[in-house]
Order: C-alpha cells, then sequence, then structure tokens
C-alpha cells in the first residue's frame, strides 16, 4: 500500500484536511515515517522481541522470481510500465524482463512463511499496492481476490474528521469492468493492472476500504488464506482493520506490523502514536506502533484465539529505484503475523 508523490500534489487540494495534516500530506514520500530503531542484536539473533527496523538490508539469499507467462515482447513489456509512474513493488521474472518499484518482495519472500503449493487454495490480499504478492499468489495456484482502495479518499489521514467524496478526486473511473463494475486506481495499483493484462492474470478486483471488508462483499465468500502486508501502520483503526480480515478469513491470516522495542513494556501500555515515535518526520498516513503486548491485544480483540508474532520479515530497498525516484523507502524489518481461525 502506498501513496505516489505526483498523486498527492495532483489530488491534496481536493482533499479536506486540517493544521498540520495539509502540510503532512505534501511531505508523505518526501519524507515518510519509518518504524522506531531497535537493538541490533535482536535482529540478529532472528526471534527479535522488536522487529520495526530501519538497519541495514537483509541477509543476502536468492531473488525469487515471477514467471513470465506472456507473449508481450520486451520492447511492449516496457512501454506498458512507464504508463505508471510508482511502483512499490519490483517485478523480476525468470526471463530476464524487470520492472523495478520500491520494495524488492522476492529478496524477501522466504521471511512470509507462505506455503508454497497453494493449489485449490482461495486467498484475499487487501491492500495488493502493486500486486506483486497477488501474482506469485496465482502462479502458485490459488484463486485469488485482490482489494485495494479508490484513493486518497479511502485512506486514513491525520487530522481529517471523515472520508471525502469520492467525485472530490475523481469524476470517472479508471476503468469498467466487462460486468460494468468500476474501478479506481489508488496510487499504485495500476501497476497491479498493468501486470494483470500482460500476464493474462485472472485475480479479482474490488475496491474496499479495509472496514468495510466483508463477506457480502465477495458474494458471501470466505478465503482459506487471507494477506495483509505493510497495512496495519497505516489505519487509525488496527483492530477495525484486524476485524474486518476476521470477518473474512476461513483458516490462516498473515500481516506485517511495526514494532516497539522490549523495553517499552515497562513504559508502554499497549501501544504509542507512530507520529509520537518519530517527531522530526511528518507522515499523515501512518498511525500506531505497538509492543508485543499491545499486537497480541489487538489479535484478541479482532477475534483471533491462535497466533504466531515472534518471527520476523524483512522489506529490502530496490536500490536503483529507490535512489532516482522521490520516495524515501528505507530497508525495513517488520514482525511478521500467522494468525489462525
Amino acid at each position: 500500500m502506498g501513496v505516489s508523490w505526483q498523486n498527492v500534489k495532483d489530488i491534496v487540494k481536493a482533499v479536506p484536511v486540517i493544521g498540520p495534516a495539509a502540510r503532512g500530506v505534501y511531505r508523505l514520500f518526501r519524507a515518510p515515517a519509518p518504524p522506531p530503531p531497535i537493538d541490533q542484536e535482536d535482529v540478529d539473533a532472528q526471534q527479535p522481541d522488536d522487529v520495526a527496523s530501519t538497519e541495514g538490508p537483509a541477509p543476502d539469499r536468492p531473488r525469487v522470481t515471477l514467471k513470465y507467462t506472456s507473449t508481450v515482447s520486451h520492447a511492449d513489456f516496457q512501454a506498458r510500465c512507464r504508463e505508471h509512474d510508482f511502483w512499490y513493488h519490483s517485478f523480476y521474472f525468470d526471463n530476464g524482463f524487470a520492472q523495478p518499484g520500491h520494495y524488492d518482495i522476492g529478496l524477501d519472500l522466504a521471511d512470509y512463511g507462505l506455503p508454497e503449493d497453494l493449489s485449490g487454495m482461495s486467498v484475499l490480499d487487501i491492500g495488493t499496492g502493486s500486486g506483486w504478492f497477488a501474482t506469485w499468489f496465482e502462479q502458485h495456484g490459488a484463486d485469488v481476490t485482490i482489494t485495494d482502495a479508490r484513493g486518497l479518499c479511502d485512506l486514513d489521514i491525520f487530522g481529517r474528521d471523515h472520508y471525502p467524496d469520492l467525485a472530490s478526486e475523481k469524476t470517472t473511473p479508471d476503468r469498467v469492468l466487462s460486468d460494468g463494475r468500476p474501478v479506481y486506481h489508488s496510487s499504485c495499483s495500476k501497476g497491479f493492472w498493468i501486470m494483470k493484462d500482460i500476464l493474462g492474470l485472472k485475480a479479482e478486483f474490488v475496491n474496499a476500504r479495509v472496514y468495510d471488508i466483508c463477506p457480502e462483499l465477495f458474494g458471501g465468500r470466505k478465503f482459506d488464506l487471507v494477506f495483509m502486508g505493510s497495512v496495519l501502520m497505516h489505519l487509525r483503526d488496527p483492530i477495525g482493520g484486524l476485524m474486518a480480515a476476521h470477518r473474512v478469513c476461513k483458516h490462516r491470516f498473515i500481516a506485517t506490523s511495526y514494532m516497539l522495542p522490549p523495553e517499552s513494556e515497562q513504559t508502554v501500555t499497549l501501544m504509542q502514536a507512530l507520529l509520537e515515535t518519530r517527531k522530526d518526520l511528518v507522515d499523515c498516513v501512518s498511525w500506531w506502533v505497538p509492543n508485543r503486548r499491545g499486537l497480541a491485544y489487538w489479535l484478541e480483540a479482532a477475534g483471533f484465539e491462535k497466533f504466531d508474532i515472534d518471527r520476523q520479515v524483512h522489506l529490502t530497498v530496490d536500490e536503483p529505484f529507490a535512489v532516482a525516484g522521490e520516495g524515501a523507502s528505507q530497508n525495513q524489518v517488520q514482525r511478521l503475523i500467522h494468525a489462525f481461525v
């Protein structure tokens, strides 16, 4: 999930925000708020009490590539990718074709503990962004459905007391599906549609705020696996977001979250405002960072009784793209969540 700088510049005047939030939206990706630092010894131990870090990349490991399932030529592939200016995920394919993005998920996939064979499984990818995970899920046999916001109007922006009407941001849909449903791109979900068209992906797309996700949105369906990568920190109400995921989860839920250092258990009851954690930066779409007890409380409050929150996941910046682009992406280590229904 991400917001492009160009998208913010084009839209922010039409999105009502209050006080400091107006300044913060303009700095959304010029100076995003990273998670607080942690003790590097904990990271090295592989079983850290705190896994919210910007300290260095993941250990060297081979990149997992996606399958190139298209007859589109390299020149046409590049031309299609140039139609979009904010690739949140990097796409590297087994034939050498590549579209760099902010984060090279293929380097860190092993951290997530995903099943290799998803044949016969239904997967919901909440906040798909550029769609790297959705592509991987489908290529490993899953029946994939994804969701993403329609734009800034659907995001939790600090200082705003309501969600603006879609018409204040977009007057026409970005595309209309064959069944007549309108589709609106978030700042990075256009990348998914480009890859869907090139690769012939079958994944179903639904525009939705996280809090509105429920079985009725998908014809009464629940999903074997619900995935939510790097979304919780962008929710004003993370428990509400987890409740929504629980409503549509048939078996397993996988997500990531920032986390406070272990010593915070002595000074912070459950969680802390992310802006209070990093007062030197302004980021109007990042909200809360829990300690371990707080994250467990979130999951229990949302209805998850069984969960594992003792592992970590890396997010490695795709360096050539990050240097050239306006984004300020940073290598991160987050806490990995596996919860069960």
